[in-house]
């Protein structure tokens, strides 16, 4: 359980969140989210295949267009002007919600398999 918490809590913490109409909108660059995963990956080993698979779903998941960010632009912490695939809140908030509840379920079937 205390993963699956874990696993939700970065998701909000990223901007993954719903608003006060229960909606997830707008978009999130692609680099936040594979961080986030990244991430979590460390803190939850044994699960390598649930967070590949994940990120997988972040990089075949629909564009939501392309940013270009000025060297000194707010958003640009790099200095360097680059290119930021963004990505739908909505969708990437669908993959934290399911490597949550695959975590939960191979979590509880570990459980459920030790005999006492």
């Amino acid at each position: 359980m205390r993963d699956t918490v874990n696993v939700i809590a970065v998701a909000n913490s990223i901007g993954l969140a719903a608003n006060d109409r229960g909606e997830i909108t707008g978009t999130i660059d692609e680099e936040i989210v594979l961080g986030a995963l990244s991430t979590l990956a460390t803190s939850h080993p044994g699960h390598d295949e649930l967070f590949t698979e994940a990120a997988l779903r972040v990089e075949l998941a629909r564009s939501a267009g392309v940013e270009q960010r000025d060297a000194n632009s707010v958003f640009n912490r790099s200095g360097t002007p680059r290119t930021v695939q963004l990505r739908y809140r909505s969708e990437m908030a669908e993959v934290f919600t399911d490597l949550a509840i695959d975590i939960g379920l191979r979590n509880a079937e570990t459980l459920a398999d030790t005999t006492a």
